[in-house]
């Protein structure tokens, strides 16, 4: 029985297939936009959560006035003694603006008795390690691709130091790691702090690798009692602050799709302001032919589970597609953040089936209660009274 109905629900929506198409345009598309903002925001969050392992399980840096300002290097000596601190590593980073760029490139440096990065860890996409003294750099993909740069040419950045020398291009990064080195140039401590005239007493911040990081949190506490005024940095604290920008940003996006929301909601309330005269004398003329209610009811639903499940299912789809498979064109820019260089390197996908559940859910839920009210009040009215309205 249950078959023959869902056989007459097909027929039916051929029969109307333009006002299903319309409904499930519409549905398809606002699923398709709100599973997209989702995929997205968890895929960056999978991103930032790989990440932690490269990052220091604590940063300090030195604040004067509120403001980040350098840190004498000599301060990791007050450090080095605490419990579980494996080791205090002074950095050396900042940013220059580029002309050319109009925007800010990311120098970094790497100490002489830091382990050199290795092409066979795949980090590089091409070229070599920097040699130490050589004044050499390793630059993001997107940042080499937007300068027209390659391996062996030579680009001289600006510095208010009269000494810093032009840096020769001697690799680049990986494209899949463009989300965190697209406008990154590595380069040996000496030019960084050339660059960036800094003092080779003082460093950017204070990296600390700890034992047990779960001790993360009293090794903070000890830090700024004895360097006051200091900023401790936690890495789980800052992978909470990246959970919390994406969320916000995907929000963000959600608020200015409003119209298209608005849009399913008019759809929806069509749906559940009642069905139209063609349907009301269908339904009485199953009434008359002896459908009960129950059967009627039970058409109407898989009519209205039928339009939801394929539209959900196109959107879902589309919101897949739209993301890991064309990039995110649109919504990228929006959620990752970058106001000049954008990361192309390629989105893991981090989906939930939850996720899917949920939206399925809240989708299909809905949709099919708005549909049995109308079909009800015509099931339930006098089917000669119907016929001849």
């Amino acid at each position: 029985m249950r078959l023959s109905l869902l056989g007459f629900a097909l027929a039916a929506l051929a029969r109307r297939k333009a006002r299903a198409f319309a409904l499930g345009g519409g549905l398809a598309f606002a699923v398709a936009l709100v599973a997209a903002v989702i995929f997205l925001t968890e895929s960056l969050r999978a991103e930032a959560e790989r990440a932690r392992a490269a990052q220091p399980d604590i940063v300090v840096q030195k604040l004067v006035g509120g403001r980040p300002t350098t840190i004498s290097a000599a301060e990791a000596s007050k450090l080095a003694d605490i419990p579980s601190v494996r080791s205090v590593t002074p950095r050396v980073w900042g940013y220059v603006f580029l002309p050319s760029l109009q925007g800010n490139v990311t120098i970094v440096g790497t100490a002489p008795n830091a382990a050199p990065l290795s092409v066979a860890n795949g980090v590089l996409a091409q070229g070599r390690d920097i040699t130490r003294g050589a004044h050499e750099m390793i630059a993001g993909t997107e940042l080499a691709r937007f300068l027209g740069m390659l391996p062996g040419d030579e680009l001289g950045l600006p510095s208010p130091n009269p000494d810093a020398h032009a840096l020769k291009l001697v690799g680049t990064f990986r494209s899949a790691l463009d989300l965190y080195t697209a406008d990154v140039v590595v380069c040996d401590e000496d030019d960084a702090r050339a660059l960036l005239a800094l003092p080779p007493s003082d460093a950017t911040d204070l990296a600390l690798s700890l034992a047990n990081p779960a001790e993360a949190r009293v090794v903070a506490r000890t830090i700024t009692e004895r360097i006051p005024g200091a900023r401790v940095v936690e890495r789980d604290l800052l992978a909470r602050v990246h959970h919390l920008s994406y969320g916000r940003r995907a929000g963000f996006v959600l608020g200015a799709a409003i119209p298209a929301i608005l849009a399913l909601l008019v759809l929806a309330w069509d749906r559940a302001s009642g069905i139209g005269p063609d349907e009301r004398r269908e339904i009485a003329v199953l009434k008359a032919v002896g459908w009960s209610t129950s059967d009627v009811l039970w058409a109407k639903l898989f009519e209205s589970l039928l339009v939801g499940a394929s539209a959900t299912a196109l959107g879902l789809l589309l919101g897949y597609a739209w993301i890991f498979w064309l990039g995110a064109p649109g919504l990228r820019p929006a959620l990752v953040g970058w106001s000049v260089l954008y990361p192309r390197a390629a989105l893991t996908p981090a989906v939930d089936v939850a996720q899917l559940l949920g939206i399925s859910l809240a989708v299909l839920g809905p949709f099919a209660l708005l549909s049995i009210v109308p079909a009800w009040r015509a099931a339930t009215a006098d089917p000669l009274e119907t016929m001849r309205t």
